[in-house]
């Protein structure tokens, strides 16, 4: 999986300072302390781990350790794909279009006796 060229984070770092302070009035350390988590995502700060293959031996390179928030788009892009990937397996072998129903439209009387 190759790294996008401008992630979340990017921005909160290079815009997030100004944008807390500009957004004293309302917001809270709950919304900062998400901010710093989507910062310090998959970086070293959060440390890593040395993924093995259990049959060869096989080591990769480092890993470095998720937030996981449920707000960091990095920690729940998979959880997103598995949901949307589930909730496809339930739609009907149908073609699914955008449709309008006027009935409730027109008085009960017309539509009993038929006229216009």
């Amino acid at each position: 999986m190759c790294r996008p060229p401008l992630e979340v984070a990017d921005l909160i770092r290079t815009a997030g300072d100004a944008f807390i302070e500009r957004s004293r009035k309302w917001i809270r350390w709950k919304h900062v302390k998400v901010l710093l988590a989507m910062v310090r995502c998959r970086t070293a700060a959060l440390g890593g781990h040395l993924d093995e293959c259990t049959r060869c031996g096989h080591r990769t390179t480092i890993s470095c350790n998720s937030c996981r928030d449920r707000h960091c788009p990095k920690c729940q892009t998979a959880a997103r794909d598995r949901w949307i990937a589930e909730r496809s397996k339930e739609l009907l072998p149908t073609r699914y279009g955008r449709g309008r129903d006027t009935s409730c439209l027109v008085p009960p009387a017309r539509i009993r006796t038929g006229a216009r």
